[in-house]
């Protein structure tokens, strides 16, 4: 029998790679990934201009290297023999802006002034606000405890905490950068955990991660004195594969192709029964053919499993679960600049927008400063998101290339002050391409997965609609379900 894997990208790709590591599969089973399009890899896609051999990506270009999950991922380039390739962010994309007021402003790069000095837009040393969230009468036990074991956004979140700056020129312009989305929709619980959870538990937010961190540096010195030094070298804080993100792709790929692994490009599934008791499943395709096996992994986006059962089937409630889970599209416009000298005195990874500011804009990333080259200037602009229909849908001329890419360098314009038109521009939109976790979101995971668990499908879910979208979540996330699986 057959373990199906429903789509080709990051999640399915690390899905069967450690459903194979892990020894999940018996003697006459196969594994097959079943990938709609024309290639692997999703949104991931790198491409090189051969006339300026600038590295354009189509989704994430950058990869953080800091965490369990993040740990993770380098054991799993260094495992796919690709190390070589990764290489540190340039020394100039340390700084980040955000525009606020009709103005960019430099977020500061030191926890001293950022805590003692006034930096605009806020309008007050961070000291006040973090002393603001100790003392709050926010914080007095009635308030917190309507809040504390309930899910809230992460805009009131951090207006009840910290204040409203705190809420409008930071978290806002950052989960516009990070995934697209509205701060007053998106839960505070799932995007900042750990700060949710100190709050929780020790009724601050500030003290709450200071007791944290001294517990785990306690522990941390604990482990060293019964195990020594770690030898083991860390992965930089934030780096990129020269060549694109692909290559890991494509190191995927080579790595399943070896073990057995099997993958259908242009085979698009239309529908997906499950037999009674857990006996399986069949998967139907476009041609008419259809499959049968044992358990099916889904890496597909949670609305595009749901539109696979059939409306009147006996699985309603869990597509009205899935389905549940909203998405965003993006519009990116790539620009090049010859003349380097166009940046002025911008130099860092790049500036998001406050929603305030209520532009199509949600970042722009300086990628020549990402990757080290100082010869030129090349930009990405990440415009929609949450206001992807209201900015784009509502007038369809402004989806056309042209369109976009006078938005986009508009926006540059307004936000970077350069007047001179780009030597070469390219446009994509990404439709559909973000989850998000919007108030509730572990609360659905968690009906979805007992759905699962009660009648007792063949079915593992894993990808970004559920557990984070960086490429460590998706990785990780992939993992642990895998390690489930086999056990």
């Amino acid at each position: 029998m057959t373990i199906a894997i429903l789509g080709g990208g990051l999640a399915g790709l690390s899905a069967a790679y450690y459903l194979k590591r892990e020894g999940g599969i018996e003697k006459n089973q196969s594994i097959q990934i079943i990938e709609a399009s024309d290639h692997t890899g999703g949104w991931i896609q790198s491409w090189k201009d051969e006339n300026t051999n600038v590295i354009s990506e189509l989704g994430p270009r950058t990869i953080r290297g800091r965490g369990k999950s993040a740990n993770n991922t380098f054991s799993l380039i260094k495992d796919l023999g690709i190390e070589d390739l990764v290489r540190n962010v340039g020394i100039d994309a340390s700084a980040r802006y955000i525009f606020a007021n009709g103005n960019i402003h430099q977020l500061p790069m030191s926890v001293w002034k950022a805590l003692f000095t006034v930096n605009q837009p806020f309008t007050k040393p961070w000291i006040y606000y973090v002393l603001r969230e100790c003392f709050s009468s926010n914080n007095s036990k009635d308030k917190l405890s309507d809040v504390q074991n309930n899910d809230e956004s992460a805009y009131d979140f951090f207006c009840r905490t910290f204040g409203q700056e705190f809420a409008d020129y930071l978290i806002s312009p950052l989960l516009c950068g990070v995934c697209g989305g509205n701060a007053k929709q998106m839960s505070v619980k799932f995007m900042f955990g750990a700060l949710y959870e100190a709050e929780r538990k020790h009724g601050t937010v500030g003290l709450g991660l200071l007791k944290e961190q001294l517990s785990s540096i306690w522990n941390r010195e604990k482990v060293k004195d019964t195990k020594g030094t770690n030898t083991v070298k860390p992965p930089p804080s934030v780096y990129y594969l020269d060549g694109g993100l692909q290559r890991l792709i494509h190191a995927l790929d080579i790595e399943n192709e070896s073990q057995g692994i099997h993958t259908n490009l242009n085979t698009q599934c239309t529908e997906l029964h499950f037999y009674e008791n857990g006996n399986g499943a069949r998967i139907g395709f476009s041609n008419g053919k259809q499959l049968e096996c044992a358990h099916v992994i889904s890496a597909l986006p949670a609305h595009k499993l749901a539109s696979l059962f059939h409306v009147k089937s006996q699985h309603s409630t869990l597509t009205q679960l899935l389905t549940s889970i909203p998405m965003v599209s993006i519009a990116t416009v790539n620009l090049t600049y010859d003349d380097p000298k166009v940046m002025g005195p911008y130099k860092g990874f790049g500036v998001l927008s406050s929603p305030l500011e209520k532009l199509s804009l949600l970042g722009i990333i300086f990628n020549n400063y990402i990757y080290g080259h100082s010869d030129r200037v090349d930009l990405t602009v990440m415009m929609g998101g949450y206001g992807f229909k209201e900015h784009f849908v509502k007038n369809s001329k402004c989806l056309s290339e042209e369109k976009l890419a006078d938005t986009a360098v508009g926006h540059v314009k307004r936000v970077l002050d350069i007047q001179s038109k780009p030597n070469t521009y390219s446009t994509q939109i990404l439709n559909d391409c973000i989850p998000q976790y919007t108030v509730g979101h572990y609360e659905r995971v968690t009906k979805i997965q007992e759905y699962i668990n009660v009648r007792r499908l063949p079915l593992t879910l894993v990808g970004s609609s559920y557990a984070g979208i960086s490429v460590n979540d998706v990785i990780y996330a992939s993992m642990t379900a895998m390690r489930k699986l086999c056990r």
